[in-house]
């Protein structure tokens, strides 16, 4: 059984103009692409679970796997916030971190709740497993919920702290370090997510990247990611925005 509580706190629905808040023209936004692609990744995990038939032990299997993954990539990411990330916020302004740390300290606990419901459905027998399934899924939907005013709350306030206190440059240089830190397992599990979560100029600029600092084996891995995420027309539009020929 769970042996944490999910707190969540009543919920806040920013005002219009925050809603609508844009990056600032120009300026280097690295929350913006990870959390399209945890978006994308939380929002097919929910519906894989809503829509997993107890009594098929094999698409049960499945689903929870694909949960696993989902936990795995949003605590690696939790990591690499408070490791990098925190710390320039704090340099920036003293004290500016300390919301993002808390809810991430709530995230922490969230995981550990939902792996606990994931092994409680793993564990049911069939008769049992459509209310564990159900339980576990009211409990993904508030944590996805959670998260998505979480990211909201970093896409706005903390990029408004950022950008204040640092060039595009020295941005660059703490997403740089990040982006090093990653484990390239990790990396490649959420290339399956950003293919299909980023716009088309979006995935051109971050595989042109790829393609310039890649040698050629492993970016072809990655093309053969793009290829089985992508619709058609998506991933010709890509290979023409690289410059590569059409797909056979």
């Amino acid at each position: 059984m769970p042996t944490h509580t999910i707190e969540h706190p009543a919920p806040h629905i920013p005002a219009a103009r925050d809603a609508a808040a844009a990056p600032a023209a120009g300026r280097r936004d690295f929350y913006a692409p990870i959390h399209k692609a945890l978006r994308l990744f939380m929002t097919h995990t929910l519906c894989a679970v809503g829509s997993t038939d107890p009594a098929d032990s094999q698409q049960v299997r499945a689903t929870l796997d694909l949960l696993g993954r989902l936990l795995a990539l949003c605590e690696a990411h939790l990591h690499h916030e408070n490791e990098f990330v925190h710390p320039a916020l704090e340099r920036a302004r003293g004290g500016s971190a300390a919301r993002t740390a808390a809810e991430h300290e709530r995230h922490v606990e969230a995981f550990a709740d939902l792996r606990d419901l994931a092994a409680l459905v793993a564990d049911s027998a069939e008769t049992a497993r459509a209310a564990a399934l159900a339980r576990l899924y009211r409990t993904l939907a508030l944590f996805v919920a959670d998260n998505f005013q979480h990211m909201h709350a970093e896409e706005t306030a903390n990029n408004a702290v950022l950008w204040a206190a640092y060039s595009n440059a020295e941005l660059e240089a703490i997403e740089g370090a990040l982006v090093a830190s990653i484990a390239p397992a990790t990396m490649f599990e959420s290339l399956h997510w950003f293919l299909p979560a980023l716009s088309a100029p979006e995935r051109a600029g971050m595989l042109a990247g790829m393609k310039q600092g890649m040698p050629p084996e492993p970016f072809r891995a990655v093309l053969e990611v793009a290829r089985s995420t992508l619709v058609p027309r998506d991933y010709a539009r890509l290979l023409r925005d690289l410059g590569l020929p059409a797909a056979a």
